[in-house]
């Protein structure tokens, strides 16, 4: 097998701007903050079968589109790329830019979270890997992940999608206390890890972290993240397969119930990523809350724009999302949060910014804006690798 590793490496290069992105490494402390090398050290050590193959693609990529930088982020990210013992691709935003003009396609962007993503989908799927794996730069690999994910793997070949957990301080559960008793988000999560981890075997869900998806690349060529997600664009991915495989894609020839687009998720201890994030993305609840609500009204209007799964349904594939969007009248539940969280914070800018982001998004059928896309993407794939 053809094994592609993705890492993508997020960085600040102006303390002025906020960034989107949760914790970027500050260039001008690289050195000294990067946990990248960490990753790399990690890699070295996996063990492979002797035939299979092994690249990796990094994404070192400057906040805000930032190109002015570019060159100083190769030469450092380089430095640390130059100690590992597989082939490597490395990418800027001055190379996706190159890219973006010499093929005139947007699916060449660096704007966000499920944009970059997408690249660690086009690139392996352009030098025909047969098995891509995104994780980010603060994330270890145990040493048998390959061996593991290539015996699942060949175990499932009816299985295309695969998510595993995070170990974060010794532990796969998600334990943080919820600030707001209507919005239980972490409570939800830690639900849904509890019961898809008693056992080993593959779990039909939509749950997982997009720093340790395995995917084959028949995926990669027909499914794309969903654009504009402010972050969680994981779930995004998982809620888009999941809604094309009930609904199917007349744009995209796409027939309803297509095993491809079902996604599983595995709690087996050798591909459980081990998580060492470098600090506490933000302590600004405000600014945690605006982009989690945009993200969750955005996946709320994706269910609203199709008939195939019904809010219910969530309920079977993960608790979290169904906590989080499954209601029929998802602005009452997001006036809601908000009137509680008044009780806390001064919420004034934020509910008119999130009330008219619902309004302007609701203007528009988002699902099938999506199955138009997806269309343009699997044309455009199909385009670089044939």
């Amino acid at each position: 097998m053809k094994f592609a590793i993705v890492i993508n490496t997020y960085i600040r290069v102006n303390e002025n701007l906020v960034d989107n992105f949760d914790h970027p490494t500050p260039l001008n402390e690289f050195e000294q903050k990067n946990t990248l090398y960490k990753t790399i050290k990690s890699i070295n050590n996996l063990n492979m079968d002797e035939n299979d193959e092994l690249n990796v693609y990094i994404f070192s990529i400057a906040a805000h589109e930032n190109t002015s930088h570019d060159d100083e982020i190769k030469e450092k990210t380089e430095k640390i790329l130059k100690k590992l013992k597989f082939k490597y691709y490395l990418y800027t935003n001055t190379d996706i830019k190159k890219y973006r003009e010499k093929y005139n396609s947007n699916f060449f962007s660096t704007k966000g979270y499920s944009e970059i993503r997408n690249l660690g989908f086009i690139f392996p799927t352009m030098n025909n890997e047969d098995i891509i794996i995104q994780i980010d730069d603060d994330e270890l690999l145990r040493k048998n992940y390959i061996i593991k994910a290539k015996e699942i793997l060949t175990k499932n070949p009816d299985k295309y999608l695969i998510t595993a957990p995070y170990e974060k301080n010794e532990t796969i559960r998600i334990l943080g206390k919820d600030i707001l008793k209507s919005w239980r988000k972490n409570e939800s999560m830690d639900k849904d890890i509890i019961r898809l981890s008693k056992t080993n075997d593959l779990k039909e869900a939509i749950f997982g972290f997009g720093g340790n998806m395995i995917i084959r690349k028949e995926f990669a060529q027909k499914m794309f993240y969903p654009l504009e997600i402010p972050r969680g664009e994981d779930f995004a991915l998982l809620l888009a397969s999941r809604l094309i495989y009930e609904n199917g894609n007349e744009y995209a020839g796409i027939k309803p119930k297509d095993p491809i687009f079902k996604t599983y998720y595995c709690p087996e201890k050798d591909i459980t990523i081990i998580h060492e994030p470098p600090y506490v993305p933000s302590k600004d609840f405000i600014f945690y809350v605006e982009k989690n609500l945009k993200r969750f009204i955005l996946e709320w209007l994706m269910i609203k724009g199709q008939n195939k799964l019904k809010f219910e349904d969530l309920k079977k594939y993960s608790i979290y999302l169904y906590e989080m969007i499954g209601y029929e009248d998802f602005k009452s539940k997001v006036k809601e949060i908000l009137s509680e969280l008044k009780s806390k914070y001064d919420v004034t800018i934020l509910e008119k910014e999130i009330f008219d982001y619902f309004d302007k998004y609701s203007k528009i059928n988002r699902f099938e804006e999506y199955q138009k896309k997806q269309k343009e993407y699997m044309k455009f794939v199909e385009s670089l690798c044939f």
